[in-house]
């Protein structure tokens, strides 16, 4: 992995970061002034994948030309992944997973899948795609190789990510209750029984990063201002890194933390060491960040 790639949501362009020198590059999807609504990425070979949750189409980067391809599916779209030749997205105003075919390029499955879809994960142990659904206060397990919806698990308010810890039967789930005044939690859920094993109060969290080599997981708190981290041995808050921002995308390499600030346009690299920060300018909306 060398670089970071951040989506923009009201800027038609990728941030890509690299991760040696911290030099920002623009990947621009179109010169039209409509938003795409940029919410989404996924890799494959030397292409991007890009999901537009203000767009009818998603997109095909060449990260080697730079040339752009766009598919069209006709519904919003909040994330995708691809497993072999399908690239699987949830769509946010028909409130289901669609599957396209990229050999014979067409929509070839439309599974219902909770209200508001909001992000995906996969788990190829439980040949899985696991489905956060926001507005419906749940999980859904849908199995990609019968395309169908097989277990829903519920959790707190207003969902915002879940993820697999490794191939475990443990989901981690960032509940962020954003309408209530309650001020959300990160909570660890069963795969096999879909009971809560555990619940740590936080303040509204949106977004992960499970580091397994320090058994910890890095919770981003959107309106805490803060990231917080959460000891695996323990189960309970450790420390706290404070970012003078609403933080949303999170992801770590080596000792540094890289933290999107959703209201501020700005990346913050945060030195785990020495704990200094620095800053880079991105894009408008910024939310998620991946590594690649």
């Amino acid at each position: 992995m060398n670089d970071l790639y951040i989506c923009n949501g009201l800027s038609n362009y990728i941030s890509k970061i690299n991760l040696t020198d911290s030099i920002h590059q623009k990947i621009h999807l179109e010169d039209e002034n409509k938003i795409i609504g940029i919410h989404g990425i996924d890799f494959l070979d030397d292409k991007i994948y890009i999901a537009g949750n203000n767009s009818y189409n998603f997109y095909e980067i060449n990260i080697n030309t730079w040339g752009i391809k766009s598919w069209e599916i006709g519904m919003f779209t909040n994330d995708l992944k691809i497993i072999d030749d399908f690239i699987y997205l949830i769509c946010s105003d028909t409130n289901c997973l669609v599957v396209y075919d990229m050999t014979n390029k067409c929509l070839c499955y439309q599974i219902e899948c909770g209200n508001y879809p909001q992000s995906m994960e996969i788990n190829n142990k439980y040949e899985v795609i696991c489905v956060t659904s926001s507005k419906s206060d749940q999980i859904n397990m849908i199995d990609y190789k019968i395309n169908d919806v097989i277990k829903n698990i519920r959790t707190g308010n207003f969902p915002m990510n879940s993820k697999f810890y490794k191939d475990s039967k443990y989901i981690f789930v960032c509940e962020s209750n954003f309408g209530d005044e309650i001020n959300g939690t990160f909570s660890i859920y069963d795969f096999d029984t879909g009971q809560n094993y555990k619940s740590i109060k936080l303040n509204t969290p949106v977004d992960m990063y499970i580091d397994y080599e320090s058994k910890s997981v890095f919770v981003s708190n959107y309106l805490g201002n803060c990231v917080s981290i959460i000891d695996l041995l323990e189960l309970r808050e450790i420390g706290r890194i404070y970012v003078n921002g609403n933080p949303r995308g999170i992801y770590k390499n080596g000792r540094f933390l890289y933290v999107v600030l959703g209201d501020k346009e700005l990346l913050i690299k945060y030195d785990l060491y020495t704990r200094k920060k620095e800053t880079i300018r991105i894009g408008e909306d910024p939310s998620r960040i991946y590594g690649y």
